[in-house]
């Protein structure tokens, strides 16, 4: 991503309906510098903030037709992962 940053757009297709939280990198810069686990920004706010700084979108993504998985915690479990890339 942060090669080719995605757009306002793309980071908006990508959350879909999904709570805005789920994206967010509590370990980036930008979310420690604006206390963002205390004052959670508006779901439009935090797409432009995303689309501006790569480092906000919390990674890895893994999309897989309509499924979604966010985060290093569920790959933890290797049949999630395994049953998600297959």
């Amino acid at each position: 991503m942060e090669k080719t940053p995605l757009n306002e757009d793309e980071v908006r297709e990508l959350v879909g309906n999904r709570p805005i939280e789920q994206f967010l990198n509590p370990r980036s810069e930008i979310f420690r510098e604006r206390r963002m686990k205390e004052n959670r920004p508006g779901k439009e706010e935090a797409v432009k903030l995303m689309a501006e700084d790569a480092n906000l979108i919390l990674r890895p993504i893994l999309v897989r037709g309509a499924r979604i998985h966010i985060g290093f915690e569920g790959l933890r479990d290797q049949r999630a992962y395994r049953d998600l890339i297959a």
